[in-house]
């Protein structure tokens, strides 16, 4: 099982799909962990049921399994009480985070825990599993930051123009933040394998990967993750009373001159671009203010929270003018703290259950004297403070405490049981199905894409209409479809061609509002839909209610200011112009430009009504 176990870790890490996938560095994963975990439960199912003695020498995995139940029954409330159950059970698109998935990270982890168990060579085998996920990862990120990258466009991680573009690399995790603290713990799992390993070609594997996972994670440029390898190594160090010998400085004195020489070379000029942003952005972007913002969301539903997955739609109510102005462009998927992204989710009793397992698994290495699983959760607890708790990250967190949980405590016994066979089967079909149902879906998305961009649109049609049969539950590709449709009929030459997308993208519009996990877009681009028909009032009535599911987002207000300007109702007009430039805090001079050109009109007009 534990080969089983190992290929699902790495697989679920390495794989995308560009081109087949329309999601195709979230949903390919998500697949994975979905069959693997059914997969897994399968296997255990014909195994017997894991039976141990309440005795001492188990009591972490006892409390390890009881606090998995406690979160399994947190998140089952916490959907069951959301305001979009659809979204709390399957997730949205941007990470498909929903509570069926995390359900299947805790199986995953709970299998873990229990399968490797008393059998270190189950231990090892899982660890050469993410070792060589993480130095074929790792290898990949360092060929996309030197410029390599035969699966996705350089420009989709690239920032900024001339000497001062920044490249970020996303590796196989969608984004360099994720890639790096998935990095962290490569970093000190390698390093845990190697203390395991008695095979000397595999200690030097795990040497490698551990090295170039770190040079990788530093080449992201991502600062929590630069914090968070300070905080392991700390931990690592302390925990194994690791003796700083001469030959230890000489090695750390040549790792940073040849970082140094890296840095000031011609290829470390995106690592210098990217420190200039640092010291541009001592505080994070806007962690800060959106950290004080979710405190207060949190604050309304601290019993059972807001359920997973609806930050994107519930936040905006909450967002202050402040947070809104730093950063008008900007909508907020989540709170980007492992933690605030619980409580906000799960309410007080999701964070405890969650503290409480790193806590577990954090005290259980400390007191066995596992110097680099320690410093696996210390660097991947202190880097999730500051980034978005996604799937893969969250998977290897679990994994790491399924780990520590397992190495020291004795085999748990089998005992064939056929309500548990019939259980696990249930559990493990139902997993399988999701699974097969996201592909499928998702793999129609992709060739409805396909379709509009060769212009078929009856062919893109047909796709979407079987994407719509076969998706689960939750986030949709509605809003998508729609913009991607009114392109199509903006630039089709073909008068049919244009008349076909624009159905599809009436449609869609209308539909999106309904079913998109950011209703304030769908809202907004039903208004231009409407505007590209020249529908004034839908224009106005959905640039209202954008603006009710997002308050103190301008741009809807800047646009119904231009409305209402256009239907000469300048008092109202130049209310809204007001309330857009305020919101947009200076970032867009169009927007300061509307309200002092109706400012002027106004007091144009005024004078002239006041003489008659």
């Amino acid at each position: 099982m534990s080969r089983l176990q190992a290929a699902v870790v790495a697989l679920l890490a390495l794989i995308i799909a560009p081109g087949y996938s329309f999601y195709f560095d979230v949903t390919p994963k998500i697949v994975v962990l979905l069959a693997g975990t059914g997969a897994v439960l399968l296997w255990m199912a014909f195994s017997g049921i894991p039976v141990s003695l309440p005795d001492r020498s188990r009591k972490v995995l006892t409390a390890f399994s009881v606090l998995l139940l406690l979160n399994a029954a947190s998140l089952a409330v916490s959907t069951a009480l959301s305001a979009q159950p659809a979204f709390s059970l399957f997730g949205t698109n941007w990470r498909r985070s929903g509570s069926v998935i995390q359900l299947a990270v805790c199986l995953f982890s709970w299998s873990i825990a229990v399968g490797c168990a008393g059998r270190p060579e189950r231990v090892r085998t899982l660890l050469r599993g993410v070792t060589g996920a993480g130095a074929a990862t790792a290898l990949y990120g360092i060929g996309q930051y030197l410029g390599a990258d035969p699966f996705l466009p350089a420009a989709s991680y690239h920032v900024g123009e001339g000497i001062w573009t920044i490249v970020r690399p996303p590796g196989t995790l969608g984004y360099a933040s994720y890639f790096a603290t998935w990095l962290l713990f490569v970093v000190f799992l390698s390093l845990h394998l190697r203390t395991m390993e008695t095979s000397t070609a595999w200690r030097r594997v795990a040497e490698t990967a551990s090295l170039l996972a770190g040079c990788a994670m530093v080449m992201t440029g991502t600062r929590a993750a630069l914090l968070g390898l300070a905080a392991g190594g700390v931990v690592w160090i302390a925990v194994g009373r690791i003796q700083v010998t001469r030959r230890t400085l000489a090695l750390a004195g040549a790792a940073i001159l040849a970082g140094a020489i890296f840095y000031y070379a011609p290829p470390g000029q995106q690592l210098r671009s990217r420190a200039r942003w640092f010291a541009e952005d001592a505080r994070g972007g806007a962690r800060l203010d959106l950290w004080r913002d979710s405190v207060h969301m949190a604050s309304h539903r601290l019993a059972a929270g807001y359920g997973p997955e609806v930050f994107t739609a519930e936040f905006p109510q909450y967002e202050s003018a402040t947070l809104a102005q730093s950063f008008p462009d900007f909508a907020h998927e989540s709170p980007h703290n492992m933690f605030l992204d619980t409580l906000v989710a799960q309410g007080v009793p999701g964070l405890l259950v969650l503290a409480a397992l790193c806590g577990l698994g954090f005290a259980a290495a400390l007191r066995w004297k596992l110097p680099a699983l320690a410093g696996a959760l210390a660097a991947g607890v202190v880097s999730q403070q500051f980034t978005s708790f996604t799937v893969p990250t969250a998977l290897l967190l679990f994994v790491t405490l399924g780990l520590v949980v397992a190495v020291k405590t004795p085999a748990v016994t089998l005992r064939r049981s056929r309500s548990w066979a019939a259980g696990a089967t249930v559990v493990a079909a139902g997993l399988l199905y999701c699974a097969a149902r996201l592909a499928a879906a998702d793999s129609a998305l992709a060739s409805a894409k396909d379709g509009l961009d060769r212009g078929d649109v009856s062919y893109a049609a047909a796709q979407f209409q079987q994407y719509e049969r076969l998706h689960l539950p939750g986030g949709t590709g509605d809003l998508w479809y729609a913009r991607a449709a009114l392109a199509l009929a903006s630039e089709s030459p073909n008068p049919q061609t244009r008349a076909a997308a624009l159905r599809e993208a009436s449609t869609a519009a209308v539909s999106a509002t309904q079913t998109a996990e950011d209703p304030f877009n769908a809202w907004y681009n039903l208004a231009v839909f409407c505007g590209s028909r020249e529908d004034g009032p839908c224009v106005e009535r959905s640039l209202r209610a954008a603006i009710r599911a997002y308050p103190n987002w301008f741009k809807p207000h800047w646009t119904l200011a231009q409305v209402l300007q256009v239907q000469g109702r300048m008092e109202e007009a130049r209310r809204e112009a007001a309330l857009a430039a305020a919101l947009d805090g200076g970032k867009h001079p169009e927007v300061a430009r509307t309200l002092d050109e109706m400012r002027a009109e106004l007091n144009t007009v005024q004078p002239r009504l006041a003489q008659k």
